[in-house]
């Protein structure tokens, strides 16, 4: 499955701003500057975006205000750098076939539909639950070695 940037999931949106875990905060600044100096191009789906949303604003300590999520998010959608992907009711009944296939979390499907649907094959994220599903690479940009 050649074609879009690996996918960058919301684990390392959320390390951007997460104070309390400053090398991963430094790694995940590092991958999202790259872009942002158009030195690389990075996938993100709208679900990454919006789990972002609901974790900085109302999950961690010290909450972003929606204001600058909103900017946050409008900036990735306006620049050519980031590869925002959607997904729609067929994504869904796939997700629902890969959480059966693999016994993987649903949400872990839906993400995996959704790079599969977008020819996206590497996903960077500290999670391996991915790794259960054929055809998906996964690259942990926080491990040691």
């Amino acid at each position: 499955m050649i074609g879009n940037p690996p996918l960058i999931d919301t684990n390392v949106l959320v390390y951007l701003f997460d104070a309390d875990t400053p090398d991963k905060q430094r790694i995940s600044k590092d991958l999202v500057t790259a872009c942002w100096r158009s030195e690389t191009r990075y996938s993100v789906s709208a679900q990454n975006l919006a789990e972002f949303s609901v974790v900085v604003t109302e999950k961690v300590a010290n909450p972003m205000p929606v204001e600058d999520v909103q900017r946050f998010i409008q900036a990735i959608q306006d620049f050519d750098g980031w590869n925002v992907v959607g997904y729609g009711s067929e994504t869904i009944l796939s997700a629902h076939e890969i959480r059966d296939r693999h016994h993987v979390h649903f949400w872990d499907a839906l993400l995996a539909a959704t790079m599969i649907e977008h020819s996206i094959d590497t996903i960077i994220t500290e999670d391996a639950h991915l790794l259960r599903i054929p055809g998906i690479t996964v690259v942990n940009p926080y491990r040691e070695g």
